[in-house]
């Protein structure tokens, strides 16, 4: 709000000031000519009025009343003899012919000469005195009100736009968090032009098109299942004594391929669950430290890696424990798949939250690939064999159940070389 008010109202003052120059210089160019004018006519008719004095009372009152003229009209008032050698040749040339000599028009500076013309008059505003003081101060002041005029004005167009604003940016948010049911209002008074609506047509689309990915995904899932079934029925049916011993290494590479597709299918319909938005997960308070530790002596039997657990603080936190059993596993698993030595678990605990932190020894991950890794079917090595394992759908599942639990996860380097899985839990 403030950097937008600022940029506006400077925007709008230079503009203002910009348009001002403009128009004082088309006024100058437009009225100078008429102002020289009107100026020259004051100044014959003054210098007439004097010479008519000085003829009927003579030139001393006609300086006197001079001097009264110039002090009612805030003028300053010099006088020079005619052989004076300040007043150029050409200044004196022109008073001989008229009787006076404009200088400046826009500065009301002016010569002139009456009665005897002994004396040369050279008169201008007086800028010292308190009247013309006062008449700068008021066209200052009303400069200063026209700016303030102009930022109170931008402060209330841009305090009701800012509103608008935010209430569509909370829109926005809401809707990038995963809340596909948000939508802008349309009321008048909550409009941005036509931003609300235009909004509210893409996330439609956005809606529908998602919508239709998860109905596939879980269609397909489930229709994998039936010839998933009957391929493994026969593959059951197989009289062993039958298969010769060449067969064998075929017909176990087709079980290992139809539980790597039975594992895939249940990852597929997991994620898929989690994504709905009507899914919630049972809560119940837990000790992660104990949780851990209990998991950490099951994963221990898959891996030749050495899971190493640090609990510096024991806590209770609510959480779902199936739940978070399966997203820490994903994280482990993948962490020992790529350790070179060693995986290390530690536990720290905060007032308002616990970190679990989760890191290897093995090759660490680019930092352009440190958001997208939790992406479905996203993998960071792009070779994939049966030893190898996975359908990138691992990370991602973490990340919905961290988010179900209104958790964060994010990857930073690791002081053992490799990356740091960091999942943070609200207490």
């Amino acid at each position: 709000m403030k950097r937008l008010f600022l940029l506006s109202y400077g925007t709008i003052l230079i503009t203002f000031f910009i348009a001002m120059i403009a128009m004082d210089q088309l006024e100058l160019f437009s009225t100078d000519e008429l102002e020289d004018i009107a100026f020259g006519n004051e100044i014959s008719a003054t210098a007439g009025l004097l010479t008519e004095i000085a003829e009927l009372k003579g030139q001393a009152q006609a300086e006197r009343s001079f001097k009264r003229f110039a002090d009612k009209m805030h003028l300053t008032l010099e006088t020079y003899e005619e052989s004076s050698s300040e007043i150029s040749k050409e200044i004196k040339a022109h008073l001989s012919d008229r009787n006076f000599f404009i200088e400046d028009a826009e500065e009301d500076i002016a010569y002139l000469v009456f009665g005897d013309k002994q004396k040369i008059y050279l008169i201008a505003d007086d800028m010292s005195s308190p009247f013309m003081q006062q008449m700068r101060n008021k066209e200052w002041l009303i400069l200063v009100e026209i700016c303030t005029s102009l930022a109170i004005i931008t402060f209330i167009v841009l305090f009701f736009l800012a509103r608008r604003l935010r209430r569509l940016e909370n829109t926005y948010i809401a809707f990038a968090d995963g809340d596909f049911t948000a939508r802008a209002s349309t009321k008048m008074f909550h409009n941005v032009g036509k931003l609300n609506n235009t909004f509210n047509i893409m996330a439609d689309r956005i809606s529908q098109l998602i919508s239709s990915n998860r109905n596939l995904t879980n269609a397909v899932a489930h229709e994998f299942r039936t010839p998933i079934f009957r391929i493994q029925c026969n593959l059951d049916m197989l009289d062993d004594s039958k298969v010769r011993p060449d067969q064998m290494p075929h017909l176990e590479g087709i079980q290992s391929d139809l539980n790597e597709l039975n594992s895939m299918v249940e990852e597929l319909l997991h994620f898929s669950k989690l994504e709905r938005l009507d899914t919630s997960l049972p809560l119940e308070p837990t000790d992660i430290g104990h949780l851990l530790e209990k998991q950490l002596n099951h994963l221990q039997f898959e891996t030749e890696a050495k899971l190493t657990l640090h609990v510096t603080d024991n806590c209770i936190a609510p959480v779902s424990v199936r739940a978070l059993q399966r997203a820490l596993g994903n994280v482990i698993r993948n962490g020992y798949k790529y350790a070179n030595s060693e995986v290390r678990i530690s536990l720290q605990a905060s007032p308002e939250e616990l970190h679990i932190a989760i890191e290897n020894d093995g090759p660490d991950i680019p930092i352009k690939d440190r958001e997208t890794i939790f992406d479905p079917f996203v993998r960071l090595d792009k070779s994939r064999d049966r030893q190898s394992g996975g359908h990138g759908l691992g990370l991602a599942i973490t990340k919905q159940i961290i988010k179900q639990h209104k958790g964060r996860i994010y990857i930073s380097d690791s002081k053992m070389g490799g990356a740091c899985f960091n999942i943070k839990l609200p207490l």
